[in-house]
């Protein structure tokens, strides 16, 4: 395969801007408020809505991820066709819809059509765009780039999670759902000024169509064991301390610090990717993130060891697979083919993570209580390892 001089390096099709600095500032902007309001408070609202819907919401967050997969699958083709503005506009509007048909839903299909609009958005508005949008005008830069915009993203789930308890405990969940429409609505759409026009797609000479490689296969499959594994204790995490004897407020505290310990884990992440190689260290994670998700084991109101084990391991690890997972995808794909095989992964790791509300409500039921999920998840982390070690990046990579 021919290869470019970066695999990310900018294309001619997209708009040059002055400072791409304040692009990677709105995005991270947006990544902020709207995965904060949904994808990381879901773990949050489930416990107070679940009684309106027959003690069960697992099956609308299923149906939140599916569609935020799906979406992610169609993003990189809407990139190259009518480009970023338009796409993130879109997402913003059906996350702002979804959440406020969802607010005022009253049986279970309405929370979950709800829930599947909002996660549309967020798969359109947030992760595959702005890593399409930032790599482009930080080729030389990508890591310190990347860890900025993922980190917002890590800020969201350590700030705004607190926030919505905060509005659930005033206004209810309907109510707090109502305000995080509104901020969506309100706050993302000027920001798209900072966003510079022009569509984004890989160049290539001939054939279209994306190689798919073995190691692209190994890649995917354990970003798929370690997305489940994520997946599984992000939304469960609040409600798994709660039945260990946490107050409600000390839960929610216990969640936010383990998102907000992913902020540094970024920084210290990409700078120890860039010296032992993305490979290494996404073996490493693997091996954190299984570790801190069985410490939720011993996690509770009497074992605080335990709680601080899990924020400070599953916080950590929990942040880095898509920072080094990407860059190991850009060492194994060519210029050309990497923002395809970045929309392939990220929509099947996401659709097939999407699985994790649902499988947590069937071994709760089977096991009687949370130690059966996170015995599996932690060994779905562990599995990954081995997975990555067999991963060999066709340029020079010291992992």
């Amino acid at each position: 395969m021919p290869r470019a001089p970066s695999p990310l390096a900018p294309l001619s099709a997209v708009q040059t801007v002055r400072n791409p600095w304040l692009t990677v500032a709105a995005l991270s902007a947006m990544t902020l408020s709207i995965q904060g309001c949904t994808l990381m408070s879901l773990g949050v609202f489930l416990p107070d809505l679940a009684p309106d819907f027959g003690g069960r919401a697992g099956g609308a967050a299923t149906a939140f991820l599916l569609a935020m997969s799906l979406a992610s699958l169609a993003v990189g083709w809407a990139l190259g066709r009518i480009g970023a503005r338009p796409v993130l506009l879109a997402g913003i509007a059906l996350c702002a819809a979804g959440y406020a048909v969802a607010a005022v839903a009253h049986d279970m299909f309405a929370l979950t059509a709800g829930l599947a609009l909002a996660g549309m958005g967020v798969g359109t508005s947030t992760i595959v765009p702005g890593i399409a949008v930032i790599t482009r005008h930080h080729a030389a830069r990508r890591g310190l780039a990347l860890a900025i915009f993922l980190g917002a993203a890590v800020v969201a789930g350590a700030l705004v999670p607190p926030l919505v308890g905060a509005a659930i405990a005033l206004w209810s969940w309907r109510g707090a759902m109502l305000l995080c429409a509104a901020v969506m609505a309100l706050g993302c759409p000027p920001l798209l000024l900072l966003v510079p026009g022009g569509r984004i797609d890989g160049e290539r000479q001939g054939n279209e169509t994306a190689a798919i490689s073995p190691d692209f296969l190994r890649i995917l499959l354990a970003s798929t064991l370690l997305q489940l594994a994520i997946n599984g204790v992000l939304f469960a995490a609040v409600d798994s301390l709660m039945a260990q004897g946490l107050s409600r407020s000390g839960a929610v505290l216990a969640y936010s610090a383990a998102n907000l310990l992913g902020l540094p884990a970024l920084l210290m992440g990409g700078m120890l990717a860039d010296r032992i190689g993305p490979r290494r260290s996404l073996i490493a994670t693997a091996l954190l993130l299984a570790a801190g998700t069985a410490a939720l084991l011993w996690a509770g109101a009497t074992a605080m060891a335990g709680v601080w084990l899990f924020v400070l391991l599953w916080g950590t690890a929990s942040a880095l697979p898509g920072q080094s997972g990407s860059m190991l995808l850009a060492d194994v794909a060519g210029a050309e083919d990497f923002p395809r095989l970045l929309g392939i992964n990220t929509a099947i790791i996401g659709l097939l993570g999407a699985m994790a509300p649902m499988l947590t409500d069937q071994m709760r039921a089977a096991g009687g209580g949370y130690g059966l999920p996170i015995w599996v998840y932690a060994a779905m982390a562990l599995a990954a390892a081995p997975v990555i070690a067999l991963v060999r990046p066709s340029k020079a990579d010291a992992g």
